[in-house]
């Protein structure tokens, strides 16, 4: 397996690990660490992503704190990588970054300021735009038909684009007062979108007041579903590779018109989060109820990664270690020490590799080939054995083996 794990201090380290490695434990096999770009506490990687720029595969992009994008390969030499893409958006030197993602052929950068560089992956050209910000999340739908964004005391706000110019065209209203009648706080952090009909929109977003829901802007501004599984920040959220993720056509409620703090989803979508007190887990929104967690990291957990086609989940934190897990069964595969904190990872290459077995010798061949042949069963010789003849003197001195008695003085 190959892991690329971004840093507090600026540097993307790609990890060679395997099965079973788990440098914790003393004894295990160690993986290698290969770092990339020289150390900078200003410039911490926050987000990574796999790419394919240019036609060529194998690539990585990450995404630095204060707007820096660079694209280069991890099979490159660390003393000099091949940088392939780099440039950094016009923010200040402390400007977070919210979002790095791919649509088809476009690759998509946020910043906290609402910043977005928009980068064809084919030719190498980008555009920029500017969003109103501050933000806390922001995702793009398939084909960038739409992307939305949110932020502290903000309602997610989806825009679409006419003329170069994104607009706004559709914005999300708060769930009722709770029960003593006080506003619930909003602050999004992650936003995912789901398959819908055309004109429509349908995503699956998480704040940091440990909040999941999902909306249908077909349906409502409020949410469809809304459900309350952590009591700190849900700092991150992906969506589980073995998730049912509901066609655009079919339903996304299992019962229409119940309120939301009550409803089931049709489907059992599943979401892989992890909040800002160390919890990382699976919650399933079917159920209303977490099915699994993630055991082996300590503290709070900042980067997740999941990869579907080899069903693994990956995670990396403030325990300066990076953990590699199966996503159905829950256990742990691998554990390697980071030496740094981490602020992202990625999966590169969830296979292990093959270990081929060297050819055999003729020789060997030839030994193997043989009859083994059995020898008559060994004979007792204990009757056999040579006697000392044991001479005795006139003077009672006993003399054995014909040795001469050693005389005391």
């Amino acid at each position: 397996m190959r892991l690329l794990v971004g840093d507090d201090v600026g540097q993307a380290k790609v990890i060679e690990t395997s099965n079973g490695i788990d440098t914790a434990i003393p004894t295990s096999a160690r993986a290698t660490t290969t770092s990339f770009f020289p150390p900078s506490r200003t410039r911490p990687i926050q987000h990574a992503l796999p790419v394919c720029y240019q036609g060529r595969d194998g690539l990585a992009a990450v995404f630095s704190k204060g707007g820096l994008l660079r694209i280069f390969d991890p099979a490159s030499s660390p003393s000099s990588p091949d940088i392939a893409f780099s440039h950094t958006l016009d923010v200040a030197a402390t400007t977070d970054t919210i979002a790095l993602g791919a649509c088809g052929n476009t690759l998509y950068a946020a910043t906290a300021t609402g910043h977005v560089l928009f980068l064809d992956l084919t030719t190498g050209s980008y555009q920029t735009a500017t969003l109103p910000g501050p933000i806390s999340a922001f995702a793009a739908s398939s084909h960038l038909a739409a992307i939305a964004t949110g932020g502290e005391n903000k309602e997610i706000e989806i825009f679409t684009t006419a003329d170069g110019a994104w607009n706004s065209v559709w914005k999300s209203r708060n769930v009722k007062p709770n029960h003593l009648k006080l506003e619930i706080p909003v602050h999004p952090s992650q936003i995912h979108f789901l398959p819908s009909v055309d004109g429509t929109y349908r995503f699956i977003a998480s704040s940091h007041h440990g909040h999941i829901r999902v909306y249908d802007t077909a349906v409502s501004r409020r949410p469809v579903f809304s459900a309350e599984p952590s009591k700190t920040g849900i700092q991150v959220l992906r969506i589980h590779p073995s998730s049912e993720i509901p066609s655009a056509e079919e339903p996304l409620v299992a019962i229409k018109g119940i309120e939301a703090d009550k409803a089931h989803l049709a489907k059992d979508l599943r979401a892989v989060y992890a909040n800002s007190s160390g919890l990382f887990c699976v919650y399933s929104l079917q159920e209303r109820r977490e099915v699994g967690i993630f055991k082996g990291l300590e503290g709070a957990i900042n980067g997740v990664a999941v990869d579907g086609q080899n069903g693994l989940v990956a995670g990396v934190g403030f325990g300066r270690y990076a953990a590699v897990y199966d996503a159905d069964t829950k256990s742990l595969k691998s554990r390697v020490y980071t030496k740094t904190q981490g602020c992202c990872i990625v999966v590169l290459d969830g296979v292990d590799p093959v270990i081929e077995e060297p050819e055999r010798d003729k020789e060997e061949d030839v030994w193997d080939d043989m009859e083994e042949v059995k020898t008559a069963e060994a004979v007792d010789e204990t009757d056999r054995l040579v006697k000392v003849r044991v001479k005795r003197k006139k003077d009672g001195m006993r003399q054995e083996g014909g040795k001469k008695p050693r005389m005391s003085e």
